[in-house]
C-alpha cells in the first residue's frame, strides 16, 4: 500500500534525482545532471527564500484579515437610546476563523493543491506537514515563549473556557484522524469521514463562541473601567471621561483625560499583529509600533492569596517555614495629579493575623526622580496583631515646568511575622504577595494651554496693490512656558508667486502670550469673476503645547483656509466649482497614495521609516542585517505590492489575491521540498515534518514570543496554538479530504486507481480484488503512526501546562529553574516525536 500511495520524490536507483512538480525543475531534464552537491545547495536556498516569500505575503494576507476582522458598527441601545460601538466580528471567532487561516494558510493550501495536482490521490508533502507543524506548534513554540517571560513574571491565560475548548480539541482533532485511519475504514477516508471532519470547524467555531459568551463557565473579561476604542462613540467617551473626572477630579482638561485613558486603557494586541511584526523584523520591513504592557496596568487591582496559587519569595530549602501570612499593595498602579501634594499607597495584609507582622518599604526611580518628582521615603510598616491595611505616604512636587508624564515605583521587602513554632515544629512566616511593587504615574498639569486659529475660514478681497494679511492664533486653556509652533503655507486654487507669496517659519509665543499673528503677503492681482484659495498650516508644536484637535485638520496640524475673491457675487459659484474638482483629486490623490506608499515599502528599507523614539518597540535606524535581509526578500516585496491595499471593499480584495499568492509560492515550496529531499535521499514524510514544518512555523515563533512578552495574559500565544493546531486539522485536512473522498465516491471507475489498489491486500475491506468500489486512500503506516506519537506528546504537554497553571500561576514564565525545567520537557518531546516520526519512516520501528 506504501508503494502504492504514489510516486515520492526519491532519487533512482543510479543515485540521480528525476523528480518533476507542478513548477520545479526550472530547467527541466537538463537538471537532473547537475551535479547533487550543486542542487543540494541551490534548493536548500531557494527553499528558505521560498519561505521568506510566503512569510511576506502572509504579511500582506495577515493586514487584510485584520482589516475584516476589525470592523465596528454604531448601533442604538434599545435601553438607554444612545449609540454604542460593536464589533462585527466576534474576536474568538475571528481568532479561530480568518486568524487561524491567516497564520496556517501555507501548510492549508499545500494539501488542498496536492489534491488536485495528484488527480485526487494522496501524494507528496501535505499531511505530514500539518501534523509536523502541530508538534513544532505546541512543543517549541511554547517552550519558547514560557523562557522569554522574565524571571518572576507569569503569563495565565485569561479566557480559560475558550482555552479548554481549543486545547480539547487539538487532542480530539488528531485522536479522530486515528480512529478513521485505523478503526471505521483502514487507510480509507469515506466521504461521510471527510464531510464530517470538514464539519468539525464550524461546530469548533460555535463551542468557542458559546465558551466566550460564558456559557461554559463565567470569567472576567473587563480589561478597564474607562475601555475606549477608535471607532467609539461621542456618548461612550463622555461616558469614560465622566468616570475619571469622578475619581480624579472634575477641574481636570481634556488633554489630562485622555492622558490617563491612555495610562490605564492599553488595547491587546491581535494576532495578526505580532505575525506581521514577525515577518518585517526578518525582511527588512517597516517596523509596527508595539507599546510594551506591564503586568501591572489595571487600576486598584486587587489578588486574593488563597485564590491565586503563585509563586512567593520563600526560601525552599527551609522546611521548617511555611506561608501562613501575606502582605503586598492593595493597588498595582496609581495615577495622581502633579498637584496632588500626597499620594497614598496602600499596603494590605492577610492570611494569619493571630500575631504582629511588619514589611520594609522604599521608593525607586523611574523616569521620575526623588527630590525634583517627589520625596524619597524609606522604612518599616509595622502591622499590629489583628491589623489589615497600613498606609505609606509619599509627597509629589508641585513645579511651574512642562514635563511628560513620570513614573515611580514603591517595593515592598523583608517582610516577617512573629510567630513561634507549633507542636510539629513548623514556624509559619510572611511573605509578600503578587503585588510587591507599584507604579505611581505622575501626569503633569502645568499646562502650557492649546493653539489654534482664531477661525478656520478667513476671506481676503483682493486689491491692486500687494498687502499683508494678518492670520491670528490664539493660545487657550493655559498659558504656561515659551513654546512655539511651525507654520507654512500651502497652495490650493491659489498658486504661490501669482497670487500670494509662500512663506514658512515658527511662531514663537513668550510665557503667558495668549495670541500671535502670521502675515501672509497677498499679490495685487487684477480680478474680475476669479476666486483662490490657500491654507496656511501650523503643526509640529513644541514646549508642551498641544494643537486643538476640534479644528480643522484635528491634533496633528490646524488649518485655516483663506479665500481670496473679487466680490461676494462671485464667491458662491467658484466655491462650488472648487470644491467638486477639490473632491476628485483627494479622491484620486488618496487612492495613488495607498499604493505608491505600498511601493516605497517595497523598494526601502524598513518602509522607508528610521525610527528613534525610544518608547517603541522595534525602533530606530536600519541596521546591515535589515539592508541584507531587504536585499534578498526585495523580490517578492516588489511581487507582492502589486496585491491591492486592504483599504479597498474593507479589506476582502487584499485577501483573496492574497490567498491566490500565497497558492502560488505555495506550490513551489512543494516542489522545492520534494526536490531538496529527492536529492538528500530524504522521504517526503522526514522532509515534510522537519524542513517544510520549521520553515511555515518560524514566522509563528516570532510572532508568539512577542505576543508572550508584550501581552498581560497568555491567550494569544498559548491558545492561539491549540486553535491553530485544531483548525489545521479540521480545515486543512479536512476540506482536501472533503473534496476528494466525495469525488470518488460520485466518480466512476478510474484506471490510475484499479492498478494502485484493486489487488492491495491492505484493502481487501472494499470488496474482492477487481471488483472493490474505489474511494479515497490515506495510508495509515507512518502517517498513523506519526499522529499518535505526536498526540501522546501533546497530551503531555498539556498536563504540564497544567501543572504550571496550578502550582505557578500561570502557563508561562515564573522562576528561572521553574522555566528551564518545562520548557526543557516540551523541547524534548518534540525531540521525541521528531527522533520516532524518523525511526518509523526508514523502517528501524
Amino acid at each position: 500500500l506504501a508503494a502504492a500511495a504514489g510516486a515520492p520524490a526519491m532519487a533512482d536507483d543510479d543515485g540521480v534525482c528525476r523528480y518533476e512538480g507542478l513548477v520545479l525543475p526550472l530547467a527541466g531534464k537538463s537538471e537532473q545532471e547537475w551535479p547533487n552537491g550543486l542542487r543540494i545547495v541551490l534548493y536548500m536556498l531557494g527553499l528558505f527564500w521560498c519561505f521568506m516569500g510566503v512569510g511576506i505575503i502572509s504579511d500582506v494576507f495577515m493586514t487584510a484579515i485584520e482589516k475584516v476582522t476589525s470592523k465596528k458598527m454604531h448601533l442604538k441601545n434599545k435601553e438607554t437610546g444612545k449609540m454604542y460601538t460593536y464589533e462585527v466580528w466576534n474576536p474568538t471567532i475571528a481568532n479561530l476563523s480568518l486568524m487561524a487561516l491567516g497564520s496556517s494558510a501555507p501548510e492549508i493550501l499545500l494539501n488542498v493543491i496536492d489534491i488536485f495536482a495528484k488527480n485526487f490521490f494522496l501524494e507528496g508533502l501535505g499531511p505530514s506537514t500539518i501534523v509536523g507543524s502541530a508538534a513544532f506548534n505546541l512543543l517549541m513554540i511554547i517552550a519558547v515563549c514560557i523562557v522569554a517571560i522574565p524571571n518572576g513574571e507569569v503569563r495565565y491565560i485569561k479566557e480559560m473556557p475558550v482555552y479548554v475548548v481549543t486545547a480539547t480539541c487539538s487532542i480530539f482533532a488528531y485522536v479522530w484522524l486515528l480512529i478513521i485511519l485505523m478503526g471505521t475504514s483502514p487507510n480509507v477516508v469515506t466521504a461521510w469521514e471527510g464531510i464530517l471532519t470538514f464539519l468539525f470547524f464550524p461546530i469548533l467555531l460555535v463551542t468557542a463562541f458559546a465558551a466566550d459568551k460564558g456559557y461554559f463557565g463565567a470569567f472576567d473579561k473587563q480589561d478597564s473601567p474607562y475601555s475606549i476604542c477608535e471607532e467609539s462613540t461621542k456618548e461612550e467617551f463622555a461616558e469614560a471621561a465622566a468616570a475619571i473626572r469622578r475619581e480624579h477630579g472634575h477641574n481636570l482638561t481634556d488633554e489630562q483625560v485622555a492622558r490617563i485613558m491612555m495610562a490605564t486603557n492599553t488595547k491587546r494586541r491581535s494576532p495578526a499583529h505580532y505575525r506581521v511584526a514577525a515577518i518585517r523584523s526578518l525582511c527588512g520591513g517597516r517596523r509596527l509600533k508595539t507599546v510594551r504592557r506591564s503586568l501591572t496596568s489595571k487600576l486598584s487591582k486587587k489578588l486574593s492569596f488563597l485564590g491565586h496559587k503563585r509563586v512567593m519569595p520563600v526560601d525552599a530549602d527551609d522546611d521548617s517555614l511555611e506561608p501562613t501570612s501575606w502582605i503586598q499593595f492593595l493597588a498595582a498602579q496609581y495615577v495622581v495629579l502633579e498637584s496632588c501634594g500626597t499620594v497614598m499607597v496602600k499596603v494590605i495584609r492577610g492570611g494569619d493575623l493571630e500575631h504582629p507582622a511588619r514589611a520594609k518599604y522604599q521608593t525607586k526611580d523611574g523616569t521620575a526622580a526623588a527630590t525634583s518628582d517627589y520625596h524619597a521615603v524609606e522604612g518599616w510598616l509595622e502591622f499590629a496583631r489583628g491589623e489589615t491595611e497600613k498606609t505609606i505616604e509619599i509627597k509629589i512636587v508641585d513645579d511651574t515646568t512642562y514635563e511628560k508624564d513620570e513614573d515611580f515605583f514603591v517595593l515592598l521587602s523583608d517582610v516577617e511575622a512573629e510567630k513561634p513554632a507549633d507542636e510539629k515544629g513548623k514556624r509559619g512566616k510572611c511573605v509578600i504577595g503578587d503585588n510587591s511593587q507599584t507604579r505611581v504615574t505622575i501626569i503633569d498639569d502645568d499646562d502650557p494651554g492649546e493653539l489654534s486659529f482664531e477661525v478656520e475660514q478667513m476671506t481676503a478681497v483682493s486689491t491692486l496693490q500687494d498687502f499683508k494679511f494678518p492670520i491670528k492664533v490664539l493660545r487657550r486653556n493655559g498659558g504656561c512656558g515659551t513654546v512655539s509652533v511651525q507654520y507654512r503655507t500651502e497652495g490650493d486654487s491659489a498658486i504661490a508667486g501669482r497670487c500670494f507669496d509662500a512663506t514658512s517659519g515658527t511662531l514663537t509665543f513668550a510665557d503667558q502670550q495668549s495670541e500671535a499673528v502670521i502675515y501672509v503677503n497677498i499679490k495685487g492681482v487684477a480680478r474680475y469673476a476669479q476666486v483662490d484659495k490657500f491654507r496656511v498650516i501650523v503643526s509640529d508644536p513644541e514646549g508642551g503645547v498641544r494643537l486643538n484637535r476640534e479644528t480643522d485638520g484635528g491634533e496633528d496640524s490646524n488649518i485655516v483656509t483663506i479665500t481670496i475673491a473679487a466680490d461676494e457675487e462671485t464667491k458662491k459659484s467658484v466655491d462650488t466649482v472648487s470644491s467638486m474638482l477639490a473632491a476628485k483629486w483627494e479622491k484620486s490623490m488618496i487612492g495613488h497614495r495607498s499604493w505608491a506608499d505600498q511601493l516605497k515599502a517595497a523598494v526601502l528599507v524598513n518602509g522607508g521609516e528610521d525610527d528613534d523614539d525610544d518608547d517603541d518597540e522595534g525602533g530606530g535606524k536600519a541596521s546591515i542585517i535589515d539592508y541584507v535581509s531587504h536585499g534578498i526578500s526585495m523580490p517578492w516585496k516588489m511581487l507582492f505590492a502589486l496585491v491591492p491595499p486592504p483599504d479597498y471593499c474593507g479589506g476582502w480584495v487584499c485577501f483573496f489575491c492574497a490567498l491566490v499568492m500565497i497558492g502560488l509560492v505555495t506550490m513551489i515550496i512543494g516542489d522545492m521540498a520534494s526536490l531538496l529531499g529527492c536529492v538528500l535521499g530524504i522521504p517526503d514524510d522526514i522532509t515534510a515534518i522537519t524542513f517544510v514544518a520549521l520553515g511555515t512555523s518560524l514566522p509563528d515563533t516570532f510572532a508568539s514570543k512577542a505576543a508572550a512578552t508584550m501581552d498581560a495574559y497568555a491567550d494569544a500565544s498559548v491558545g492561539n496554538v491549540t486553535g491553530s493546531n485544531s483548525v489545521n486539522v479540521f480545515l486543512g485536512l479536512g476540506l482536501p479530504w472533503m473534496i476528494a473522498s466525495t469525488f470518488w465516491w460520485f466518480g466512476g471507475s478510474d484506471p490510475a486507481w484499479n492498478d494502485r489498489y484493486q489487488s492491495d491486500p491492505e484493502l481487501s475491506w472494499l470488496g474482492a480484488a477487481g471488483s472493490r468500489r474505489q474511494a479515497y486512500v490515506v495510508p495509515a503506516g507512518n502517517l498513523a503512526f506519526s499522529v499518535a506519537v505526536f498526540a501522546s506528546c501533546a497530551a503531555v504537554a498539556l498536563a504540564v501546562l497544567a501543572l504550571r497553571r496550578r502550582y505557578l500561576g500561570g502557563e508561562l514564565g515564573g522562576p528561572r529553574c521553574a522555566k528551564l525545567l518545562t520548557s526543557s520537557i516540551l523541547a524534548m518531546l518534540w525531540f521525541i516525536y521528531i527522533l520516532m516520526s524518523i525511526l518509523k519512516v526508514k523502517g528501524a520501528i
